[in-house]
């Protein structure tokens, strides 16, 4: 009888542990065909700034749609005590955070911390938390080659800079153009100023306006939700532009993605025709979706590495930064010209500033750099 029960309990052993194998086995193909849960928390300009914030949810839309995984609502952080609150919420529900922000960087490793089976994707600055992957721009690099095509193209020779606030990115964009732009035409001259805000498009019209009013041709606005009041003041003196001379006389300079679309309005020409134009002459681009998918397809391939050791910093070398591939507005001639200037960048052979302090021309710019 002994012998019998030992038996079965061998047997009953066996069999239990078949069915935790096969449990566990049924419960990672389960997980693994659900795919990543990936969230998104903005800074202050909102998920529709058409500018990062947007390119980083639409990154995340674009990898979890082609990976099987599950784009998760977007938080949107309209102050800085809510950092902390949102990154959470979204930390409780999410497998991986994926944050494009500088101001991210001082809050997100007290949470990274907490949440130690969450990984995250931090776009514009760099902490040294295990399990946060950060990733930055050359910015200036970006910036210096629309400076040099406002440079060739104003016909004023008067430009503008629209900053957000003064973070380590909105600088080195800022300055990327004014040195970019004295290269192309060193007696330029730069109207330069910080909205201090992301998310203020009456303020950036305001700003745009009194720019535009002092003569400069071509404002670069690299201030998120703020730019678009920039946008806006462009398209209505554009509009005014063609119905008086038949062109447009008064642009704008996209960030962080192609913008063209956004810069699009109709009209009447002088002419009394009915025309669709765009007051977007071209865009500092900062390839945002490469850095959300090659962080995300190291987590599906299990390679993931964070903390500050792995920072990347994509530039245009790797085609990290840039302006677009098509940009209508920009004639054959400046387009080539813009071409090879960033050939010279990716040589060497032109060390673009990062800092005020460090810009080679200086003469000619109203405002602090």
């Amino acid at each position: 009888m002994k012998k019998l029960f030992s038996f079965l309990a061998v047997v009953l052993s066996a069999a239990l542990i078949l069915v935790g194998c096969s449990s566990k086995s049924n419960s990672s193909t389960t997980e693994e065909s659900k795919g990543l849960k990936v969230g998104v928390v903005t800074d202050q300009g909102g998920l529709k700034d058409k500018s990062f914030n947007q390119s980083n949810a639409e990154a995340v839309e674009a990898w979890t749609k082609a990976n099987n995984g599950t784009a998760l609502q977007g938080i949107e952080t309209k102050s800085q005590d809510k950092i902390v609150p949102n990154l959470e919420t979204a930390s409780k529900v999410a497998d991986v955070v994926s944050i494009a922000g500088f101001y991210f960087e001082k809050s997100l490793p007290e949470v990274a911390k907490k949440f130690e089976n969450v990984k995250y994707i931090l776009i514009d600055a760099v902490v040294d938390v295990p399990n946060v992957a950060s990733v930055t721009f050359s910015e200036e690099e970006a910036g210096y080659l629309v400076g040099y095509a406002a440079g060739l193209q104003s016909k004023t020779g008067k430009l503008g800079y629209i900053g957000g606030a003064k973070i380590p990115p909105v600088i080195k964009f800022g300055v990327g153009f004014v040195q970019g732009a004295k290269a192309a035409n060193p007696d330029i001259q730069i109207f330069y100023q910080y909205s201090g805000v992301f998310d203020d498009a009456n303020k950036g019209k305001t700003l745009a306006a009194t720019m535009y009013d002092e003569g400069a041709d071509i404002i670069f606005a690299a201030a998120g939700a703020t730019g678009l009041g920039a946008f806006k003041e462009a398209q209505e003196r554009a509009t005014n532009d063609l119905k008086e001379s038949g062109e447009v006389k008064h642009w704008v300079i996209g960030v962080d993605k192609d913008q063209y679309e956004d810069g699009i309005f109709k009209a009447t020409d002088k002419d009394g025709k009915e025309v669709e134009k765009s007051v977007v002459l071209t865009s500092a681009v900062k390839r945002i979706d490469v850095a959300v998918k090659t962080v995300l397809d190291s987590i599906k391939a299990g390679t993931f590495k964070g903390g500050a050791a792995n920072a990347q910093v994509l530039t245009i070398k790797d085609n990290g930064v840039g302006i677009p591939e098509k940009n209508p507005n920009l004639s054959d001639d400046i387009y080539k010209k813009v071409l090879e200037a960033g050939e010279s960048l990716k040589a060497g052979k032109v060390k673009v500033a990062q800092s005020g302090e460090e810009l080679p021309n200086k003469d000619k710019i109203e405002g602090e750099v």
